[in-house]
Protein backbone atom coordinates (compact mmCIF):
# COMPACT_ATOMS: atom_id res chain seq x y z
CA UNK A 1 0.00 0.00 0.00
CA UNK A 2 0.99 3.64 -0.46
CA UNK A 3 0.88 5.80 2.67
CA UNK A 4 0.79 9.60 2.34
CA UNK A 5 2.93 11.25 5.04
CA UNK A 6 2.27 14.84 4.12
CA UNK A 7 2.76 15.02 0.39
CA UNK A 8 5.27 12.16 0.18
CA UNK A 9 3.98 8.66 -0.54
CA UNK A 10 5.84 5.71 0.95
CA UNK A 11 5.20 2.16 -0.19
CA UNK A 12 4.61 0.01 2.89
CA UNK A 13 4.07 -3.69 3.55
CA UNK A 14 2.13 -4.23 6.77
CA UNK A 15 1.22 -7.75 7.89
CA UNK A 16 0.84 -9.93 10.95
CA UNK A 17 -0.41 -9.08 14.42
CA UNK A 18 1.11 -8.61 17.85
CA UNK A 19 4.31 -6.81 18.81
CA UNK A 20 4.80 -3.98 16.29
CA UNK A 21 8.12 -4.19 14.43
CA UNK A 22 9.39 -1.89 11.69
CA UNK A 23 12.40 -2.90 9.59
CA UNK A 24 14.22 -0.47 7.30
CA UNK A 25 16.18 -1.65 4.27
CA UNK A 26 19.61 -0.49 3.22
CA UNK A 27 21.01 1.40 0.23
CA UNK A 28 20.09 1.13 -2.65
CA UNK A 29 17.45 -1.55 -2.06
CA UNK A 30 13.83 -1.80 -0.92
CA UNK A 31 11.61 -3.61 1.56
CA UNK A 32 11.88 -6.68 -0.68
CA UNK A 33 15.03 -7.67 1.22
CA UNK A 34 12.76 -8.65 4.13
CA UNK A 35 10.55 -10.95 2.02
CA UNK A 36 12.57 -14.12 2.77
CA UNK A 37 12.15 -13.65 6.55
CA UNK A 38 8.57 -12.36 6.42
CA UNK A 39 6.96 -15.85 6.71
CA UNK A 40 8.93 -16.45 9.91
CA UNK A 41 8.14 -13.07 11.47
CA UNK A 42 4.53 -12.27 10.55
CA UNK A 43 2.99 -15.11 12.63
CA UNK A 44 4.79 -13.62 15.65
CA UNK A 45 4.52 -9.84 15.22
CA UNK A 46 3.02 -7.00 13.23
CA UNK A 47 5.75 -6.48 10.64
CA UNK A 48 5.90 -3.11 8.88
CA UNK A 49 8.51 -2.67 6.13
CA UNK A 50 8.50 0.63 4.20
CA UNK A 51 10.42 1.52 1.08
CA UNK A 52 12.46 4.55 2.10
CA UNK A 53 11.96 7.69 0.05
CA UNK A 54 13.60 7.40 -3.34
CA UNK A 55 13.69 3.61 -3.38
CA UNK A 56 11.39 0.75 -4.25
CA UNK A 57 7.86 1.93 -5.02
CA UNK A 58 8.02 5.06 -2.86
CA UNK A 59 8.11 8.58 -4.28
CA UNK A 60 11.50 9.73 -5.53
CA UNK A 61 11.61 13.50 -5.00
CA UNK A 62 14.54 15.81 -5.54
CA UNK A 63 16.06 17.26 -2.40
CA UNK A 64 17.73 15.97 0.73
CA UNK A 65 18.35 12.32 1.51
CA UNK A 66 20.25 12.90 4.75
CA UNK A 67 19.69 10.48 7.61
CA UNK A 68 17.61 12.95 9.64
CA UNK A 69 15.24 13.52 6.73
CA UNK A 70 14.76 9.77 6.34
CA UNK A 71 14.20 9.41 10.10
CA UNK A 72 11.60 12.19 9.98
CA UNK A 73 9.78 10.24 7.25
CA UNK A 74 9.62 7.27 9.62
CA UNK A 75 8.20 9.21 12.56
CA UNK A 76 5.53 10.66 10.26
CA UNK A 77 4.78 7.16 8.95
CA UNK A 78 4.35 5.58 12.38
CA UNK A 79 2.06 8.43 13.39
CA UNK A 80 -0.10 7.92 10.30
CA UNK A 81 -0.40 4.13 10.69
CA UNK A 82 -0.91 4.35 14.44
CA UNK A 83 2.23 2.88 15.96
CA UNK A 84 2.94 4.31 19.41
CA UNK A 85 5.88 2.23 20.66
CA UNK A 86 7.53 -0.41 18.54
CA UNK A 87 10.72 -2.28 17.74
CA UNK A 88 12.75 -0.47 15.07
CA UNK A 89 15.45 -2.13 13.03
CA UNK A 90 17.62 -1.15 10.12
CA UNK A 91 19.92 -2.85 7.63
CA UNK A 92 23.05 -0.93 6.51
CA UNK A 93 21.88 2.62 5.68
CA UNK A 94 18.59 1.73 7.35
CA UNK A 95 20.66 1.27 10.51
CA UNK A 96 21.95 4.84 10.20
CA UNK A 97 18.34 6.02 9.94
CA UNK A 98 17.45 3.89 12.97
CA UNK A 99 20.21 5.57 14.98
CA UNK A 100 18.91 9.03 14.11
CA UNK A 101 15.39 7.99 15.07
CA UNK A 102 16.68 6.59 18.38
CA UNK A 103 18.54 9.83 19.09
CA UNK A 104 15.45 11.97 18.55
CA UNK A 105 12.50 9.80 19.61
CA UNK A 106 13.83 7.21 22.10
CA UNK A 107 10.51 7.11 23.96
CA UNK A 108 8.87 5.48 20.92
CA UNK A 109 11.13 2.42 21.06
CA UNK A 110 10.55 -1.02 22.56
CA UNK A 111 13.72 -2.46 21.06
CA UNK A 112 16.36 -1.96 18.38
CA UNK A 113 17.80 -4.15 15.64
CA UNK A 114 21.00 -3.24 13.81
CA UNK A 115 21.87 -5.43 10.82
CA UNK A 116 25.22 -5.05 9.06
CA UNK A 117 25.55 -1.42 10.04
CA UNK A 118 27.72 0.70 12.32
CA UNK A 119 27.52 3.71 14.60
CA UNK A 120 30.71 5.53 13.56
CA UNK A 121 30.91 8.21 10.91
CA UNK A 122 32.98 7.43 7.83
CA UNK A 123 36.74 7.42 8.45
CA UNK A 124 38.86 9.42 5.97
CA UNK A 125 39.38 6.48 3.55
CA UNK A 126 35.66 5.75 3.59
CA UNK A 127 34.87 9.40 2.86
CA UNK A 128 37.13 9.24 -0.19
CA UNK A 129 35.36 6.12 -1.47
CA UNK A 130 31.97 7.74 -0.99
CA UNK A 131 33.05 10.91 -2.80
CA UNK A 132 34.35 8.75 -5.66
CA UNK A 133 30.97 7.00 -5.81
CA UNK A 134 29.15 10.32 -6.03
CA UNK A 135 31.46 11.39 -8.86
CA UNK A 136 30.93 8.07 -10.69
CA UNK A 137 27.14 8.34 -10.47
CA UNK A 138 27.22 11.95 -11.68
CA UNK A 139 29.44 11.10 -14.63
CA UNK A 140 28.17 7.70 -15.76
CA UNK A 141 24.66 7.41 -14.32
CA UNK A 142 22.86 4.90 -12.13
CA UNK A 143 23.15 1.74 -14.20
CA UNK A 144 26.92 1.52 -14.32
CA UNK A 145 27.19 2.31 -10.62
CA UNK A 146 24.63 -0.32 -9.62
CA UNK A 147 26.27 -2.95 -11.83
CA UNK A 148 29.48 -2.50 -9.88
CA UNK A 149 28.00 -2.02 -6.43
CA UNK A 150 25.35 -4.71 -6.00
CA UNK A 151 27.72 -7.73 -6.24
CA UNK A 152 29.38 -6.43 -3.06
CA UNK A 153 26.15 -6.85 -1.10
CA UNK A 154 26.66 -10.60 -0.68
CA UNK A 155 29.50 -12.72 0.67
CA UNK A 156 31.74 -15.30 -0.97
CA UNK A 157 29.41 -18.20 -0.08
CA UNK A 158 26.53 -16.55 -1.92
CA UNK A 159 28.74 -15.79 -4.91
CA UNK A 160 29.73 -19.45 -5.06
CA UNK A 161 26.52 -21.23 -4.06
CA UNK A 162 23.66 -18.76 -4.76
CA UNK A 163 24.78 -16.58 -7.68
CA UNK A 164 21.11 -15.95 -8.57
CA UNK A 165 21.00 -13.57 -5.59
CA UNK A 166 23.13 -11.11 -7.53
CA UNK A 167 20.42 -10.79 -10.16
CA UNK A 168 17.69 -10.45 -7.53
CA UNK A 169 19.51 -7.67 -5.70
CA UNK A 170 20.30 -5.90 -8.96
CA UNK A 171 16.62 -6.06 -9.89
CA UNK A 172 15.59 -4.63 -6.51
CA UNK A 173 18.04 -1.75 -6.90
CA UNK A 174 17.14 -1.11 -10.56
CA UNK A 175 14.48 1.49 -9.89
CA UNK A 176 16.73 3.79 -7.87
CA UNK A 177 17.50 6.88 -10.00
CA UNK A 178 20.83 8.68 -10.07
CA UNK A 179 19.67 11.68 -8.03
CA UNK A 180 18.59 9.36 -5.21
CA UNK A 181 21.85 7.40 -5.31
CA UNK A 182 23.81 10.65 -5.11
CA UNK A 183 21.54 12.04 -2.41
CA UNK A 184 21.89 8.96 -0.22
CA UNK A 185 25.66 8.94 -0.64
CA UNK A 186 25.80 12.61 0.35
CA UNK A 187 23.55 11.86 3.33
CA UNK A 188 25.72 8.98 4.53
CA UNK A 189 28.86 11.04 3.98
CA UNK A 190 27.49 13.82 6.21
CA UNK A 191 26.18 11.62 9.01
CA UNK A 192 27.51 12.17 12.52
CA UNK A 193 29.22 9.70 14.84
CA UNK A 194 26.50 7.93 16.81
CA UNK A 195 28.84 5.92 19.04
CA UNK A 196 28.25 8.19 22.08
CA UNK A 197 24.51 7.52 21.73
CA UNK A 198 24.74 3.75 22.11
CA UNK A 199 25.14 3.43 25.93
CA UNK A 200 22.09 5.66 26.49
CA UNK A 201 19.71 3.41 24.54
CA UNK A 202 17.85 1.70 27.38
CA UNK A 203 16.01 -0.99 25.40
CA UNK A 204 16.93 -4.50 24.27
CA UNK A 205 19.12 -4.30 21.17
CA UNK A 206 20.21 -6.92 18.66
CA UNK A 207 23.25 -6.57 16.41
CA UNK A 208 23.25 -8.96 13.42
CA UNK A 209 26.19 -9.29 11.05
CA UNK A 210 27.08 -11.61 8.21
CA UNK A 211 30.39 -13.29 8.95
CA UNK A 212 31.50 -12.62 5.35
CA UNK A 213 30.49 -8.94 5.28
CA UNK A 214 33.31 -6.87 3.79
CA UNK A 215 31.59 -3.56 4.59
CA UNK A 216 31.00 -4.26 8.29
CA UNK A 217 33.58 -6.70 9.68
CA UNK A 218 32.69 -8.87 12.64
CA UNK A 219 34.85 -6.73 14.94
CA UNK A 220 32.81 -3.64 14.12
CA UNK A 221 29.60 -5.44 15.04
CA UNK A 222 31.15 -6.76 18.25
CA UNK A 223 32.20 -3.24 19.24
CA UNK A 224 28.71 -1.91 18.58
CA UNK A 225 27.08 -4.63 20.68
CA UNK A 226 29.55 -3.91 23.48
CA UNK A 227 28.56 -0.24 23.59
CA UNK A 228 24.83 -0.97 23.81
CA UNK A 229 23.51 -1.27 27.37
CA UNK A 230 21.31 -4.28 26.54
CA UNK A 231 23.08 -5.38 23.38
CA UNK A 232 23.61 -8.86 22.05
CA UNK A 233 25.34 -10.03 18.89
CA UNK A 234 24.43 -12.71 16.36
CA UNK A 235 26.88 -13.51 13.55
CA UNK A 236 25.38 -15.32 10.55
CA UNK A 237 27.68 -17.88 8.88
CA UNK A 238 27.68 -17.99 5.11
CA UNK A 239 26.29 -14.47 4.77
CA UNK A 240 27.81 -11.20 3.63
CA UNK A 241 26.17 -7.78 3.83
CA UNK A 242 22.55 -8.95 3.28
CA UNK A 243 21.82 -11.87 5.65
CA UNK A 244 18.04 -11.68 5.28
CA UNK A 245 18.41 -12.79 1.66
CA UNK A 246 21.59 -14.87 1.88
CA UNK A 247 20.72 -16.96 4.95
CA UNK A 248 17.03 -16.28 5.66
CA UNK A 249 16.52 -19.25 8.00
CA UNK A 250 19.36 -18.26 10.35
CA UNK A 251 18.55 -14.56 10.07
CA UNK A 252 14.85 -15.12 10.69
CA UNK A 253 15.56 -17.27 13.73
CA UNK A 254 17.83 -14.60 15.20
CA UNK A 255 15.08 -12.02 14.78
CA UNK A 256 12.39 -14.26 16.25
CA UNK A 257 14.54 -15.09 19.28
CA UNK A 258 15.19 -11.41 19.87
CA UNK A 259 11.55 -10.40 19.50
CA UNK A 260 10.62 -12.82 22.30
CA UNK A 261 12.92 -10.72 24.52
CA UNK A 262 11.81 -7.34 23.17
CA UNK A 263 8.19 -8.21 23.79
CA UNK A 264 8.76 -8.69 27.52
CA UNK A 265 8.34 -5.73 29.90
CA UNK A 266 11.60 -4.05 30.86
CA UNK A 267 15.13 -4.76 29.60
CA UNK A 268 16.07 -8.42 29.53
CA UNK A 269 18.78 -9.42 32.00
CA UNK A 270 20.07 -12.19 29.75
CA UNK A 271 21.28 -9.66 27.18
CA UNK A 272 24.93 -8.80 27.69
CA UNK A 273 27.33 -6.92 25.41
CA UNK A 274 30.01 -8.75 23.53
CA UNK A 275 33.77 -8.08 23.48
CA UNK A 276 35.14 -4.89 21.99
CA UNK A 277 37.02 -5.08 18.71
CA UNK A 278 38.23 -2.90 15.87
CA UNK A 279 36.00 -2.58 12.81
CA UNK A 280 35.64 -1.24 9.29
CA UNK A 281 33.21 0.82 7.26
CA UNK A 282 29.84 0.22 5.67
CA UNK A 283 28.32 1.42 2.41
Amino acid sequence: MLVDIGGLRLAVQDGGTGLPVMLLHGFPLSSQIWDPVRPELEPRCRLVTPDLRGMGLSDKPAGSYDMDTLAEDIVHLVDVIGLDRFVLGGHSMGGYVTLRFAARWPDRLLGLIFMDTKAEADPPPGRVVRQESIAEIARYGAERYLDGFTPRLVGRTSHQERPELLGRLRAIAAGTPAHVLEGCQHGMLQRTDSTPLLPSLDVPALVVVGEEDTFVPLGTAQAMAAELRWGTLVAIPGAGHTPSMEQPAACGQALVDFLRVAGEPGPAPNLRPGPRAEGGSAP
